[in-house]
């Protein structure tokens, strides 16, 4: 293979087929119509004399061949990117650059109201990709760059990537004002008997050593070594539904103070003290070494900092 002979464009086709093992998506990713793509993968097999990718019955499976040359691939143009970033002044008053965040909805919540109305003022051509992947993809996305920044609580992430201590919370109960048996008060013997929801994210398998842990994952781990349980009458992979299930139901949920102030206002919910003592967990924001350099990303996680940096005491203070 003559390498002068590919050009760079080839490759972006080829690393994206890798992510999506599907035409279509593989192009929509790199902006190209599927027979645009379908061309760049015809040219690349013929360079490398190798079929690359090959259909089955869930897609386009790569080859020997291709597995063997995708992690050089990828690391290349991940070097390329930085280099070229880093080279390009970043003004966010005309930038037009869209990042990409790695969320959960309840962080959606927290984080992007005030978010969205600070980068009308001070960059309006700025746009946000949130992304909403299994804990245990947060790593990867991070270091292939599919993402520019993880935020949350994210314990996984603790080794091998720079990280910024936002703020601390605390998780409390939420559950319907006029609920008919608790009150002002939530006992231990309530908090046992009474029906609960668990927030369980889509994709993501909650385990008690699991490294990928969220918050959902803490308070179990904490009432099992403590020999707590409760009774989980419903799952759900999203948080923004549960206010109003709330309200309809007699059911409790555990979520972190912060969630639960900012739901206070317009909500028929009420929200207690768990009764037991419960561990503060930190809430961090997240990002590898390939974009720590990068005037862009260094921008939005200084925007971050200036927002959000210990919003969770002052939330505590004003509730």
């Amino acid at each position: 293979m003559n390498i002068e002979s590919i050009d760079l464009n080839l490759l972006v086709a080829f690393d994206a087929m890798m992510q999506e093992r599907n035409v279509t998506r593989a192009g929509l990713r790199v902006g190209l119509s599927q027979p645009s793509m379908s061309h760049a993968l015809t040219r690349l097999r013929h360079l490398c004399g190798d079929p690359l990718f090959v259909r089955v019955k869930t897609g386009m499976e790569p080859t020997p061949f291709a597995q063997r040359i995708a992690p050089s691939v990828r690391a290349g143009l991940a070097i390329m990117r930085a280099g070229l970033e880093e080279a390009v002044a970043f003004d966010p008053a005309r930038s037009e650059r869209i990042f990409q965040i790695l969320l959960s909805d309840i962080g959606e919540v927290v984080y992007l109201p005030r978010l969205m109305q600070h980068l009308k003022s001070v960059a309006p051509g700025v746009g946000l990709r949130i992304l909403q992947l299994p804990r245990e993809s947060y790593r990867e996305a991070l270091e292939c760059g599919d993402a520019d920044l993880a935020v949350g609580f994210l314990p996984g992430l603790s080794a091998g990537f720079y990280q910024q201590r936002l703020f601390s919370d605390r998780h409390v109960c939420l559950l319907r004002s006029d609920h008919p048996r608790i009150g002002a008060s939530l006992g231990l013997q309530s908090f046992s008997e009474e029906f609960h929801i668990m927030i369980e994210p889509a994709g993501t398998r909650y385990s008690r050593a699991s490294l990928h842990s969220s918050t959902t994952t803490l308070i179990e781990q904490y009432l099992e070594k403590n020999g707590l349980r409760r009774h989980i009458a419903l799952r759900v992979p999203h948080f923004t539904i549960v206010p109003e299930i709330l309200a309809a139901t007699e059911l409790l949920v555990v979520i972190p103070g912060t969630v639960a102030r900012l739901m206070m206002p317009w909500r028929h919910v009420k929200m207690l003290p768990l009764p037991f003592e419960v561990p503060e967990f930190e809430v961090k924001q997240f990002w590898h070494e390939r974009s720590h350099q990068d005037a862009g990303t260094r921008w939005l996680r200084g925007v971050f900092a200036d927002l959000f940096l210990e919003q969770g005491a002052q939330l505590r203070t004003a509730g």
